[in-house]
């Protein structure tokens, strides 16, 4: 079943072949005059119905008559011939050859042009091109080109506007780049294709590990083509299920999914899941078993009297890195395992006492 659409198509392609192909059915004056008049009609009307259903189709007109008057080919233009309405009439009017149509020059005069068959055709006239290319060509430096905004489209032989992708089209054709198609009034790469920076191409989709040639082919966010292999950025680390690239965190308490985030410039870190009251689950860089934070590093956990290297091993209060162990600060002492308040002497009291009174008993017998 035909659509107005299809139609219309039929209708211009009819149109260029008459004007292209053999010399048109003679009519008498009349005839002819209340055939064009029904022609304008139901051009007009055709015409308002496809502008109110949206149709893209361009028809264009070209005329092949040149308004000379005649009794002979030799009277016409070059590329033109006598045509005659019937054989009553002795005079005709000039009309273009088939592949030729007329063009009015800057003195009023009309002379028959050849239509250009493809791009990059010797041209005179924006018109030579609009035949085959539609009017969205022109004649640019004697060569038929698309123009401005618009692209060549190999299997249709013709130029139609350009619209990129994830722009707003009517027609496949106006989607630049190959493995391109509109749909739902957007342009889009063909399924297991994606696009390109410019958003004039598609290219193959890369994953994690695929081969490639070029950053752009790599779908994964935040990777990249490295070494013929798409592999993460440097600022990301590939997650345990080799299909992600998630941020390297750098410091502690900073958000993570996976503790492999947290290990790349944290040592002794992991990343702790939790649910907060509000019920939102959400993972930040915290330290391992075993080891805690200091200066948004982590450090081994070491205990009183345990073997240590710096001070911030001693995790027990008041405690210090002494002699490769875990001690009680100066003024501390420990006590039960902990370290205590209780004063230290620094020298022996009982001694010293007893001292004190043998020497006085002595000088009391004296």
């Amino acid at each position: 079943m035909w659509t107005v659409r299809s139609r219309q198509r039929m209708t211009c392609a009819n149109e260029q072949r008459r004007y292209a192909g053999s010399r048109p059915i003679r009519r008498t004056p009349s005839e002819s005059g209340r055939r064009w008049w029904w022609r304008s009609v139901t051009a007009a009307g055709l015409f308002l119905l496809v502008s109110s259903i949206g149709s893209v189709v361009q028809c264009q007109t070209f005329i092949r008559r040149t308004a000379n008057v005649c009794r002979t080919d030799d009277e016409c233009p070059v590329q033109a011939y006598c045509e005659r309405y019937n054989t009553i009439h002795e005079y005709g009017v000039c009309s273009c050859m088939a592949g030729y149509f007329a063009v009015t020059d800057s003195n009023n005069t009309r002379r028959c042009l050849r239509a250009a068959t493809d791009i990059g055709d010797y041209c005179l006239h924006n018109d030579q091109c609009h035949y085959t290319l539609s009017t969205d060509s022109e004649c640019r430096d004697n060569s038929c080109q698309c123009r401005d905004g618009a692209h060549y489209v190999e299997r249709e032989k013709r130029c139609y506007k350009t619209n990129y992708l994830g722009e707003y089209c009517r027609l496949t054709n106006n989607c630049i780049g190959n493995d391109t198609y509109c749909r739902d009034g957007i342009c889009v790469c063909t399924p297991g294709k994606h696009p390109n920076a410019d958003r004039n191409r598609c290219l193959q989709d890369a994953k994690l590990g695929d081969q490639c040639f070029r950053d752009e082919e790599c779908v994964t966010d935040n990777s990249r083509c490295a070494q013929e292999s798409c592999t993460c950025r440097v600022s990301h680390v590939l997650n345990e299920n080799r299909n992600r690239c998630l941020p390297i965190v750098s410091r502690i308490y900073d958000l993570c999914e996976e503790s492999i985030q947290c290990l790349y410039n944290i040592p002794y870190s992991q990343c702790r899941i939790t649910t907060g009251t509000d019920g939102i689950t959400a993972g930040r860089c915290t330290c391992a078993s075993r080891f805690h934070e200091a200066g948004y590093k982590c450090v081994s956990s070491v205990h009183l009297n345990g073997i240590c290297e710096v001070n911030d091993n001693c995790i027990d209060p008041d405690t210090t890195c002494l002699h490769g162990r875990c001690r009680c600060i100066d003024h501390m002492v420990e006590v039960d395992g902990i370290c205590s308040g209780t004063f230290r002497p620094r020298f022996r009291v009982v001694p010293i006492l007893l001292a004190l009174i043998v020497v006085g008993r002595s000088y009391c017998i004296s």
